[in-house]
């Protein structure tokens, strides 16, 4: 009958190897951005080249490196958003993640080749 009251958990940083710590997430976040703003503007300009008027792209450069370059973004960034997550979310974010990117860079490629 005599009970104490259950302590409260003090959160402390997970320090065991391969713990996952907020350095990970700070810099999968600056990672993250820095492949995912190009990529944004890459896939933008890429659509706008295939979808757009002509005088856009007139010769298509923009389309053909374009596609490339955002396909190679695309992978770095989706590489790195799972590391914005902690570490038992981390395996679903990767999938998600993957599973987006797969998507996007076939649509990228039909774009190119039906163009």
């Amino acid at each position: 009958m005599n009970q104490t009251p259950p302590q409260p958990r003090r959160s402390e940083p997970n320090t065991r190897p391969g713990g996952s710590t907020a350095w990970v997430r700070i810099v999968g976040a600056v990672l993250t951005l820095t492949f995912g703003i190009p990529f944004v503007i890459l896939l933008w300009m890429v659509l706008s080249s295939r979808f757009g008027a002509a005088d856009v792209d007139p010769h298509g450069y923009v389309l053909i490196f374009g596609t490339f370059a955002a396909l190679v973004t695309g992978l770095a960034a989706s590489v790195f958003v799972p590391l914005l997550f902690r570490r038992q979310h981390r395996s679903r974010a990767m999938l998600l993640s993957m599973g987006v990117y797969v998507v996007i860079a076939v649509l990228l490629l039909t774009a190119l080749i039906t163009a």
